[in-house]
């Protein structure tokens, strides 16, 4: 059961990894990412806020991070580390130091020049974190919602209520989200509305809503009758989602990276965020921005990669 498994994994990651490399990448030196298959592999994960029916934009154009995590693979330990970035943080850019708020990284890289959007948010973060960051995805909400579809939707524990008649939908309009506590199966659009959803509440809590989405979306990937359904999915996976997902991770690292997620116990991945126990408010003289508390930063890495994050 397990061979069938792999093999049907590969099949679909390798699918999927070569429809979002096949719309093409703007070259950038070094912009190919590979996984050696021994030694930790880091990613940046970044959803962005990007919306059906904009046609203006082209690639990573304009475009902000709505999602922001890193996600990192110790092969030695079999340890999975996720860490919530919340997206009004604040870090120093790579090339001023100038304190920037993480989501528009993206922006000012591709200012400098096409397809450096994803590297000069990938090495901001990794000077700033003190942490190799190895490669980038970004997707946008029609590739979240193509492939939470596609498994069948997630279950989600609904801790407390969530009152957002503000919040807005894909289309710039307003289309009110309110839950009381309870287990609940979201379909990819309403998945994606309690991932986003903060105005009820805080950045810090949306973060850790994403996080909960993430692990109940790698719990369907592990079902042996949820991958055989999209294999069945797969040409149609390839068509909808080669232009919405952009990495530079290789296809072959991809698909080994895939094979050993999936084999990696609950219990050996750690989740946490960069929340109000390890960021401060900071006034720069014009404005109060919130940082990361550097004298604590470090614990909370450790915590969540373990005590080799930065080798």
């Amino acid at each position: 059961m397990r061979h069938i498994r792999w093999m049907m994994l590969v099949f679909v990651v390798g699918l999927i990894s070569g429809g979002s490399r096949a719309q093409g990448v703007p070259p950038y030196p070094g912009w190919e990412a590979a996984w050696d298959g021994q030694t930790r592999f880091t990613m940046l994960v970044m959803g962005i806020d990007r919306r059906p029916d904009d046609t203006t934009r082209t690639y990573l154009d304009d475009v902000r991070a709505d999602t922001v995590m890193l996600v990192s693979f110790d092969l030695a330990t079999q340890h999975i580390g996720v860490l919530g970035i919340p997206r009004d943080l604040h870090f120093a850019r790579v090339d001023t130091g100038a304190l920037t708020r993480v989501n528009s990284l993206l922006v000012f890289g591709e200012q400098r020049q096409p397809g450096y959007g994803p590297y000069f948010a990938l090495e901001t973060l990794q000077n700033n974190l003190g942490m190799y960051i190895d490669a980038y995805v970004a997707f946008d909400f029609e590739a979240f919602i193509t492939v939470v579809d596609a498994v069948g939707g997630v279950t989600v524990d609904v801790e407390y209520t969530i009152d957002d008649p503000g919040f807005p939908d894909m289309y710039y309009r307003y289309d009110p989200l309110y839950l009381t506590p309870g287990v609940y199966q979201f379909d990819g659009y309403d998945a994606l509305r309690y991932a986003r959803t903060r105005h009820g509440d805080s950045d810090y809590l949306r973060v850790q809503r994403q996080l909960q989405v993430v692990r109940a979306l790698r719990d369907r990937l592990r079902d042996e009758v949820v991958l055989t359904r999209m294999v069945g999915q797969a040409p149609l996976l390839y068509s909808r989602l080669q232009s919405n997902i952009y990495t530079n991770l290789s296809l072959q690292s991809a698909v080994a990276l895939g094979l050993a997620i999936m084999e990696v116990e609950d219990s050996n991945i750690s989740i946490g965020t960069i929340d109000q126990n390890y960021s401060y408010n900071y006034n720069t003289g014009s404005d109060v921005v919130r940082v990361p508390d550097r004298n604590r930063l470090a614990e909370l890495l450790i915590a969540v990669f373990g005590a080799t994050y930065g080798g």
